[in-house]
């Protein structure tokens, strides 16, 4: 397999085995599949460490070349901290990441756990009534558990109240322009927002609304779908989160290789 690096995103060209043994012109020149990537850190295959890992979206799209016995080709735009709006504003007006998506035969999806991440963070800030600038949603929790304890009415109050409507609209927006650009057999695979937030060990109440909170991100992504022509991979309910770095947000590798799989199954669907 060939990795080359370019600026615009990853480009990998892989040549899987054919099958069957009759040299006919489809074996001979076996057709090649697109699959594009778009997404944050998890498509990405960030790493703590900063050391190289395989991510998702590749492992699949080479189980599905093999299964195929064509080749593949894969672009992947996912970038560390994304988020909904920034897909719609930074990437998704690119032309190469608008060309490539035209020519996909399969486009994976994973976004949405920094817009959870982000808007924890001003809801922690607001509960708070401090303007500091939370590295991290670990950091922002770790605070708002010490404001559970002291006044837990005013942290559920907030979170309840928690603004899914700008999630929505983002998400609209993002999948009416990926259907504007995608061929019409195009598959179309995204993927549900799963909960670090179990390992950090809140207090069950405080647990149980950010539980919820996913919950309903999640509902908007599934209720979309028919709409907008594509499939749900269902990380939420996986074993993701027992295959954490020891950031325990981020997938290593065995993590990766569940959401493959689950990719995978949409995808032969």
């Amino acid at each position: 397999m060939l990795a080359v690096l370019l600026s615009a995103g990853m480009l990998l060209t892989g040549t899987l085995p054919v099958s069957g043994t009759e040299n006919t012109e489809e074996t001979a020149r076996p057709h090649q599949l697109y699959c594009t990537v778009l997404g944050d850190s998890i498509a990405k295959g960030y790493t703590c460490d900063k050391s190289w890992m395989e991510n998702y979206g590749s492992l699949a799209a080479k189980e599905i070349a093999y299964s195929e016995g064509c080749r593949y080709i894969y672009h992947n735009y996912a970038r560390t901290g994304l988020d909904t709006a920034g897909l719609n504003e930074k990437y998704l007006s690119k032309q190469d990441v608008q060309t490539n998506l035209a020519k996909a035969d399969v486009i994976f999806i994973t976004i949405g756990s920094n817009d959870l991440l982000n808007e924890c963070k001003r809801v922690v800030q607001e509960i708070l009534k401090t303007d500091t600038k939370f590295k991290s949603a670990d950091e922002a929790l770790a605070s708002l558990k010490e404001s559970v304890k002291k006044n837990p009415l005013s942290a559920i109050n907030a979170l309840n109240n928690w603004d899914y409507n700008s999630f929505e609209k983002e998400w609209i927006q993002m999948m009416k322009t990926v259907n504007s650009l995608k061929k019409d057999d195009a598959k179309v695979i995204v993927t549900t927002i799963y909960n670090p937030a179990g390992n950090m060990k809140l207090p069950s109440t405080l647990n149980k609304i950010v539980e919820d909170i996913i919950e309903n991100m999640n509902a908007i992504i599934e209720k979309r779908a028919g709409k907008y022509d594509y499939e749900v991979a269902d990380v939420y309910q996986s074993s993701v989160t027992s295959h954490l770095q020891k950031d325990g947000v981020h997938p290593d590798f065995q993590g990766q290789q569940i959401i493959a799989d689950l990719v995978y199954k949409e995808y032969e669907k």
